[in-house]
């Protein structure tokens, strides 16, 4: 199998999928922005540094490889740095996997009014759709891990990030990148287009109740809008900020339901059910 590249193999779906793909026994090769960023590869995956406004650094980044993953970045540009990396998989045949934002017909009118700052992803999404070259577009749900970003909060008893009462779908990042691994190393995978779910709806109270659990002493549900605000802003910076504040502002007042038969495709993806918020919680706890 000739190299996987890997867009983005330092940040949290990027990471997720390199060591899924690693652990497929996958030859990867990553596309960073810094030699300081290069440093943090994991051992035997070779960096090819460039920035994604640079083509010819992209292209040659591109060569020789079979597949490629593209992750939408949080940029104020990501509408420019999506088209130069899928119309460079166009031009050199390379096989695109796509994984962020991604929502079609009345579904999509919907979310663009909503949610106006994910607007551009949405488009990025439309255009990777579209291209020849794309294999697989994976749209994921809120992340778990989105936890590991108010630690402190979560460790000094409160849990802050909001959700609706009716709670948010949500998903594990080791689930969304052993499905990314798939869709890059097998060529034999049907063509999909669509969410990437957990197996259930989480509210912020039931996430506070599940470290309770599992930290063994309380943690409370206080999701005030000055406190979920500043425990994302000590997580958090610039763009991503911006985006994720935008976000939890939403889901805060929008439940995201579980569909079943999106469960079901998942299922079938990772061939067994989506890791639950509950096995998330227990795996992390004792790592804090």
């Amino acid at each position: 199998m000739s190299e996987i590249l890997v867009m983005g193999a330092t940040g949290s779906v990027g990471a997720a999928t390199t060591s899924a793909l690693l652990a497929r026994g996958a030859s990867v090769r990553a596309l960073v922005r810094t030699p300081a960023r290069a440093a943090a590869l994991p051992v035997g995956v070779p960096a090819a540094v460039g920035d994604l406004r640079d083509g010819d650094a992209v292209r040659a980044a591109l060569t020789g490889v079979s597949a490629a993953l593209y992750v939408t970045p949080h940029d104020p540009d990501e509408e420019r740095l999506a088209e130069t990396f899928i119309s460079a998989c166009e031009r050199q045949g390379v096989r695109l996997v796509y994984c962020g934002p991604f929502q079609r017909g009345a579904t999509r009118l919907l979310y663009t009014a909503f949610a106006r700052h994910y607007r551009g992803k949405i488009r990025v999404g439309t255009r990777a759709h579209r291209s020849p070259v794309c294999a697989f577009v994976g749209a994921p749900t809120n992340f778990y891990q989105n936890d590991e970003i108010v630690r402190a909060d979560i460790l000094a008893g409160r849990y802050p990030l909001p959700s609706h009462p009716r709670g948010v779908n949500r998903i594990d990042l080791r689930d969304v990148g052993e499905v990314l691994a798939r869709a890059l190393t097998g060529p034999d995978l049907p063509r999909y287009r669509g969410p990437l779910v957990g197996p259930a709806s989480v509210s912020g109270r039931e996430a506070a109740e599940t470290w309770s659990r599992a930290l063994g002493r309380e943690v409370e549900y206080r999701a005030g809008d000055a406190e979920w605000r500043a425990a994302l802003a000590r997580g958090l910076s610039g763009q991503k900020l911006a985006d994720f504040t935008n976000t939890y502002r939403l889901i805060s007042r929008i439940a995201v339901p579980t569909a079943p038969r999106d469960v079901a495709a998942i299922t079938e993806l990772l061939g067994r059910p989506p890791r639950t918020y509950e096995e998330y919680v227990r795996d992390t706890a004792p790592t804090w």
